[in-house]
């Protein structure tokens, strides 16, 4: 397998710790080791999210998204779905598909949430729920939760939040925002491999899925069976990926080491310098200003050949990004600044999409990007 740079928008690179743990044996999902592994990984769980009650389910993120959903919402329940992307968009389609009745609303491309128009929308009917998305990943997006979450708790809804392209790379508190369900998945920021929705929930949450008035419609997604699990770990509802939860305790013991706050900035940091450098060869960024995560960017090519710009830059060079989604697919690329990545790869992105683009005929200076982004590299060692 040929080596590449990987700063898709996930999944992403893992440590070597990570790597290492993928290689050991096979080990029984019901014994002393799973046990203690699954016990350690639900405590960093919780210091990941900084509260609530924790939930891992063996699955994608969109797994957690449908279960959050599954559990919650009952037929012909009303929820607003604000979607500010494709990812947004799927808790609309989710929504729709188990019975409730959904009002999205939707900016333009690159839009982002404002808690002023959520507030006119719950004012208008009874909504039991608002679903959000932390940062869009179609678009490089990040959304003002807290607010948003306010608003909806001063409406008397209850609030799912994705975060799958936030945490651990962008800041949020699960108590500070006193969000009713909040979730993830195991490979974007927190940098461990695919295959783990992580979630937390609240007191209120729970006592919502208990007073339904219909059961909830699944076995494998029931929210409160996995709580069931997490209390109790030696109880068996379904065979988890034990290489995945061994991956993913690993990237949380590394969040740790590292401290949330120093990965923040370092995220931060990252961010600020491959956008002054994009922007300085041309590249407008897809997000408005003032909404645009440390994790994600989203950013418009000099023509509409993203596709080809993209297989450029991973045949010639091994920097592999990902193209736009929808209507943006050849358009735009994305790259995910999250996880372990540092200075080196931004460096390698950046002269790799620089050389690419003098390579397809526009008109740039050798080293403009370089020239833009190094001083802002600079501060990570301060």
């Amino acid at each position: 397998m040929k080596e590449e740079i990987l700063l898709t928008p996930g999944p992403t690179m893992v440590d070597p710790r990570v790597t290492q743990i993928l290689s050991s044996p096979q080990i029984s999902h019901m014994g002393k080791e799973m046990y203690e592994a699954f016990v350690e990984t639900i405590e960093l769980t919780k210091y990941l999210f900084g509260g609530g009650e924790p939930i891992l389910i063996t699955g994608s993120g969109t797994v957690g998204m449908e279960a959050s959903v599954i559990s919650l919402i009952e037929p012909g329940d009303n929820v607003i779905v604000y979607a500010t992307g494709y990812f947004g968009e799927r808790f609309s389609e989710i929504n729709r598909i188990h019975g409730a009745n959904v009002t999205e609303i939707k900016p333009e491309i690159g839009g982002a949430a404002k808690p002023e128009i959520l507030k006119q929308e719950l004012e208008k009917g009874n909504y039991k729920a608002v679903f959000m998305t932390h940062v869009e990943t179609s678009t490089g997006v990040e959304n003002p939760i807290n607010e948003l979450v306010k608003v909806s708790k001063e409406n008397n809804a209850y609030t799912v939040v994705d975060t799958v392209a936030g945490i651990a790379g962008c800041k949020i508190n699960f108590d500070e925002l006193n969000a009713d369900i909040v979730l993830t998945g195991s490979q974007k920021a927190i940098a461990s491999i695919p295959g783990v929705a992580v979630l937390a929930i609240s007191k209120q949450a729970i006592e919502a899925f208990e007073s339904r008035k219909t059961p909830i419609n699944s076995y494998y997604m029931n929210l409160l069976r996995w709580k069931k699990i997490m209390d109790n770990p030696k109880r068996y509802l379904a065979t988890p990926s034990v290489q995945s939860i061994f991956a993913l305790r690993e990237s949380l013991k590394i969040i740790k080491e590292e401290g949330l706050e120093n990965r923040w900035k370092r995220h931060e940091i990252i961010a600020d310098a491959f956008r002054s450098g994009v922007t300085s060869i041309g590249c407008n960024i897809v997000a408005e200003e003032g909404y645009r995560a440390n994790t994600v960017t989203a950013f418009y090519t000099h023509r509409d050949n993203a596709v080809e710009l993209q297989k450029m830059m991973l045949k010639k060079f091994g920097v592999h990004l990902s193209t736009a989604l929808g209507e943006l697919r050849d358009k735009a690329l994305r790259i995910g600044h999250f996880g372990n990545v540092t200075a080196k790869e931004v460096i390698a992105a950046l002269t790799a999409l620089e050389m690419c683009l003098r390579l397809d005929g526009s008109n740039i200076e050798a080293g403009t990007a370089l020239k833009h982004a190094t001083p802002i590299l600079e501060r990570i060692n301060e």
